[in-house]
């Protein structure tokens, strides 16, 4: 069994404080105030509980819709960016490209070291033309419950995105919940009434808020609007490219720290220079800020979750307390995971410590230090 404490500045459930933590296995097995001098570990630095990111396609070369076994080299690099578990997502794909691709993921997640494969997230097909964003728009079709065990019928799946105004969309967005997949609305042209006729039918996220989706004016508030207002989490890229700074503080004021989840939206370029790409079937093009279609169409980013935690702080004036549980309790909550996000006995033993500068120095995940600076 894998035994060891750390000790220093942590993020415990009731704030920072300084604690030694005691790890067991996998698992947080104690918790005590005060920095014992006896720990294995010691560090001047900040721990939090380790980062999970709800919607990363790919990185570091690798497109996990492109190649499902990609997600092992995906999830072996995370850690470097303070990451410990993660939802791989697939684009929107042809119906029969899903079985064999979630397949290859299952296979390839099983044996993986790093951060840890949660499932998957499935973004599209079943999205909105007007708000394709960078997906296909010859993939996008129209919800239907009856394709539900060729799309999503693997255990594996977890989150799907689609665009509640859809005709068929309810019927789907029940189904998917009575299988214990979580909803959410994105690439939608829904107006107002769509988008809570969604929340009511069991949407439980929005993804990336503001992109994709159609904006707040005010007197069509549009599902930027009916998020906003409701107390529907949303996932958000805090990299200043996709949402301008101030739009991201407004967000932040709305809904608060605990109505948000940080999210990278990365794609195969993000750790790597300017270049070309792929997503999904699409070439994207890294001009060393931002990755786009070749006709300038933003197409998911390059942005690592540490920059999104600083960043965070930057736009909002949010502390890191907050910042952090942007990044780590509430896309725990958002899927359901009961032993994950907080620094606490009996939950999992994924930990992240954080220089003066917030940048990653040692990431531990599952009680196995797999990352250090």
């Amino acid at each position: 069994m894998n035994t060891f404490s750390i000790a220093g500045c942590a993020l415990l459930p009731d704030g920072f404080a300084e604690a030694t933590i005691a790890i067991a296995d996998a698992r947080i097995a104690a918790v005590t105030r005060g920095l014992d001098p006896r720990a294995d570990l010691k560090t001047p630095g900040w721990i939090a509980p380790g980062f999970i990111d709800l919607q990363v396609n790919g990185g570091f070369g690798f497109d996990a819709t492109t190649d499902g076994a990609a997600v092992a080299e995906i999830a072996a690099r995370l850690p470097a960016t303070g990451v410990t578990a993660f939802l791989p997502t697939l684009i929107s794909s042809p119906l029969d490209a899903y079985p064999p691709l979630l397949r290859a993921v299952a296979a390839a997640a099983q044996p993986a070291r790093g951060a840890q494969i949660l499932g998957v997230h499935l973004e599209g097909p079943y999205l909105n033309p007007q708000r394709a964003g960078a997906h296909n728009p010859n993939y996008l079709r129209a919800p239907d419950a009856r394709e539900l065990e060729v799309w999503a019928g693997s255990p594996l799946v977890r989150l799907a995105t689609l665009a509640p105004e859809l005709p068929g969309a309810g019927d789907l967005i029940r189904q998917l919940r009575a299988r214990g997949v979580v909803v959410s609305a994105g690439h939608s042209a829904a107006n107002w009434a769509q988008a809570v006729a969604g929340f009511q039918a069991g949407i439980a996220w929005g993804t990336h808020l503001f992109n994709a989706m159609s904006p707040l004016a005010h007197r069509a508030p549009g599902l930027v609007g009916a998020l906003l207002s409701s107390d529907v989490p949303c996932g958000l890229i805090a990299d200043g490219v996709h949402v301008h700074p101030a739009a991201v503080k407004i967000a932040w004021r709305a809904k608060g720290a605990r109505g948000l989840t940080l999210v990278t939206d990365a794609t195969a370029a993000m750790g790597m220079g300017a270049g070309r790409y792929r997503l999904g079937d699409r070439d994207v093009i890294l001009d060393g800020t931002s990755t786009r279609l070749a006709d300038g169409t933003l197409a998911g980013s390059v942005l690592q979750m540490d920059a999104a935690i600083r960043n965070g702080m930057t736009f909002t004036g949010c502390s890191l307390a907050e910042a952090i549980t942007m990044a780590s309790t509430v896309p725990a909550r958002v899927i359901g995971l009961e032993h994950k996000g907080r620094i606490a006995p009996g939950y999992d033993a994924d930990l992240v410590v954080l220089d003066e500068a917030l940048r990653v120095q040692l990431t531990i995940a599952r009680g196995e230090i797999i990352f250090e600076r």
